[in-house]
């Protein structure tokens, strides 16, 4: 399975490039999870606004300022799983390489499969 449908059953790069170094395609181990939390802040709040955000005109000044704010975030999350510094990342790394670095990232750790897998650990809402 693929992130929103891209990529099909093409193997994941285990190495790519974010500006001019070459980085690997992090394991996402319990320790590497726990730094990801760690730095993820608004990013998650920001998602919830712009999704819930109505009429054409107000998602699109939403998304924008949401796009905004969230660079810091990304760049930190890259940060942290690639082990390069936040600044690089926001100088050097391009959206297109930093966009293909978190897809390799969700495939290689398949976490469509994971999250499914937790939905299915929670329990069921009772039916009257």
């Amino acid at each position: 399975m693929s992130l929103f449908g891209i990529g099909g059953t093409k193997k994941v790069s285990s190495e790519l490039t974010l500006g001019d170094k070459t980085v690997q395609v992090p394991k996402l181990t319990p320790v590497k999870w726990k730094a990801l939390f760690e730095v993820v802040d608004r990013l998650p709040h920001l998602f919830i606004t712009v999704l819930s955000t109505t009429g054409q005109d107000d998602f699109a000044s939403t998304l924008v300022a949401a796009a905004k704010l969230a660079m810091d975030e990304v760049a930190k999350i890259v940060a942290v799983l690639s082990g390069l510094e936040e600044d690089y990342v926001l100088e050097n790394a391009g959206t297109d390489e930093i966009t293909d670095f978190l897809v390799a990232v969700v495939e290689k750790n398949r976490l469509q499969s994971v999250v499914k897998n937790l939905k299915s650990l929670l329990p069921k809402a009772p039916t009257e």
